[in-house]
């Protein structure tokens, strides 16, 4: 797995709020290992680390994850008596620490049986951490990916947002 800000899907300027200038891309998990982290100038001033352009949140802006093997044709297949989520409410951190996020399903979210879609689901809620999702419960990603742009307007405007691609999560964690 390599996940990667990159600036070059053009979902966001390459400048931060302070006007430094971040490379084209910043390799962060190469091959499934930790490769960089984004660093902000106040981190390198306080810790004495190089800082590469992040903003003061040091969280990504155009977040770019390579895709897997798994076909679209046979996800359904793959996931045999399960849920398949293919579009979700919101997330939010419930425990940055511990890369725990939460969420909530939205439309388009289908309880399948046997490899086929049975019906429709109700609105449910998920907190998973991502070391486990990413991780060992990870089964699979897909061939194909999808752009996700931010689009939040509580405060301003977002800019940015994500290409990544469909999972297959083995005993993903629902609490509603």
């Amino acid at each position: 797995m390599h996940i990667t800000e990159n600036f070059g899907l053009g979902l966001t300027p390459r400048f931060n709020a302070l006007g430094e200038v971040s490379a084209p891309a910043v390799p962060l998990i190469a091959a499934g290992e930790l490769s960089a982290l984004l660093i902000s100038s106040r981190t390198s001033k306080e810790f004495g680390l190089v800082a590469n352009g992040a903003n003061e949140s040091e969280a990504p802006r155009a977040l770019d994850m390579t895709p897997g093997s798994l076909k679209e044709k046979d996800v359904f297949q793959q996931l045999g008596t399960s849920l398949y989520l293919s579009n979700r409410h919101y997330l939010n951190w419930s425990d940055p620490v511990s890369a725990r996020v939460t969420g909530m399903t939205w439309y388009a979210c289908f309880w399948v049986e046997n490899g086929e879609i049975v019906g429709p689901i109700k609105d449910m809620r998920w907190d998973e951490s991502l070391y486990d999702a990413l991780g060992d419960k990870l089964l699979a990603l897909t061939t194909h990916t999808a752009i996700d742009p931010a689009v939040d307007t509580y405060y301003h405007c977002a800019l940015g947002g994500s290409r990544t691609p469909g999972a297959l999560i083995d005993n993903f964690t629902f609490t509603l």
